[in-house]
């Protein structure tokens, strides 16, 4: 098993590679690089551009996260609601939750539905849908690096799924995180991480990270040690951590397969990529570079439950 994960990393590593030098020959890759990627505006732009293949490939009811496969071979329509599903054990009647970044409502009004004595809060930079809201959800449009929404210690759950990986300062966020949660409270995060600094890797490799992060208008992905040190920095403390990597593999291999049928044909992807958006394109090499580095050890899919402490003397006023 050992020697099979070695090959799969180092093949992983390789197909990167010459991934990389293929595209270079008919791309300026430093192109959808250099300079900031992840503004507020930008953010907000790239979901606009990409929203058409969001729902086109990953799910027509507006869900926007990989699907969690049970076997890694294949996927099905219920593997959309794994992460759904998995929040969703920690909401009891009575609770208030939020959500970061809800996208287009789907998991917010899902997990409603499934909670309807629960109340749930919503913060996207998105404009808000103004239909089909279930009662008991709040949506603001806004920026979840502040939430002057909400007092202290006034929220049971909250929960982000794929979106903070666009945010630099992820203290900043985690900060608000543990001043809003009430004692006990927890937070579910899914994420990528890096399986070290971005530093320590080869030019080749850091190029790729750069173009599957700045090209989906995120911060360069951070290492699971440093994620780590922002949500302990934070006060907050880990309660479990889930690689889910291998679960994702299917729907990343789908994507794979139709970047490939773009840029392994370079006439074809010169055309196109006259034609269409910058962000557009990154979304394309996102989708052409994720299937190989998840078989590697450089890039992984995590979920983290974090939990506020209850402090001593509040436990004993209990």
């Amino acid at each position: 098993m050992v020697t099979n994960n070695k090959t799969h990393t180092t093949n992983g590593i390789q197909r990167l590679h010459e991934k990389i030098d293929a595209m270079a020959r008919f791309l300026d890759l430093d192109k959808y690089i250099k300079g900031d990627k992840n503004s507020l505006k930008q953010i907000r732009s790239y979901y606009r551009i990409n929203m058409w293949a969001y729902r086109r490939y990953h799910s027509h009811d507006g869900f926007m996260h990989f699907r969690i496969s049970d076997d890694g071979q294949s996927f099905t329509d219920k593997d959309t609601y794994r992460q759904p599903d998995s929040i969703s054990e920690h909401i009891r009647d009575g609770h208030r939750v939020l959500e970061f970044g809800f996208g287009q409502g789907s998991n917010i009004f899902y997990l409603a539905r499934r909670h309807p004595k629960a109340t749930f809060y919503g913060i996207d930079l998105s404009p808000m849908r103004k239909k089909d809201i279930p009662a008991n959800v709040h949506l603001y449009r806004a920026d979840y690096c502040q939430l002057p929404q909400f007092d202290d210690n006034s929220i049971d759950v909250m929960y982000a799924i794929e979106t903070i990986v666009h945010n630099s300062d992820k203290e900043r966020i985690y900060r608000e995180v543990e001043r809003v949660l009430k004692p006990g409270g927890c937070m579910i995060v899914y994420d990528y991480a890096l399986g070290a600094p971005f530093e320590s890797y080869d030019e080749h490799i850091q190029k790729a990270i750069a173009l599957l992060s700045k090209g989906g208008a995120s911060a360069i992905i951070e290492s699971g040690d440093e994620l780590k040190r922002h949500y302990t920095n934070c006060g907050l403390v880990v309660e479990s951590q889930t690689d889910y990597t291998t679960n994702i593999r299917p729907d990343l291999k789908a994507l794979e397969r139709k970047a490939a049928n773009i840029l392994e044909r370079p006439w074809k992807a010169r055309l196109m990529f006259k034609l269409l958006p910058d962000q557009f394109v990154t979304n394309i090499i996102l989708g052409y570079l994720g299937y190989d580095f998840s078989n590697t050890d450089v890039l992984s899919y995590q979920e983290w439950v974090l939990r506020k402490p209850v402090k001593q003397e509040g436990a004993r006023q209990q």
